[in-house]
């Protein structure tokens, strides 16, 4: 079983954000929500300046916080690695968002 992982090339990352749009329209996240953040961070002194940005998806962690939490299994971690929620058995408890070290999680 293939094990999938993402690779952003941070050089060439510009900050249109377009990531985090695609993101939100794969896991149809309500107005406002955001499982995927791009950081813009600003270096130097001016006229010695840099600008560069850094994007923070789902990290999908081998030891998921947020699979352990949930008392009903509903989150879990899939064969190829991604974490993954079975949403007929969600009860609605947000432990996952709660653990999350990354922030990406969100309750619909």
């Amino acid at each position: 079983m293939p094990r999938y992982a993402m690779v952003i090339d941070l050089e060439r990352c510009m900050g249109c954000r377009a990531c985090m749009e695609a993101c939100k329209v794969e896991n149809n996240t309500p107005q406002a929500v955001f499982w995927m953040h791009v950081f813009r961070f600003e270096e130097g002194e001016y006229p010695n300046t840099r600008v560069w940005f850094l994007p923070r998806p789902c990290q999908h962690c081998d030891n998921a916080p947020c699979v352990k939490v949930c008392p009903v299994g509903a989150r879990y971690k899939r064969e190829d690695g991604l974490v993954a929620t079975d949403w007929m058995r969600c009860i609605g408890c947000r432990y996952c968002e709660v653990a999350c070290p990354y922030g990406v999680n969100y309750f619909n």
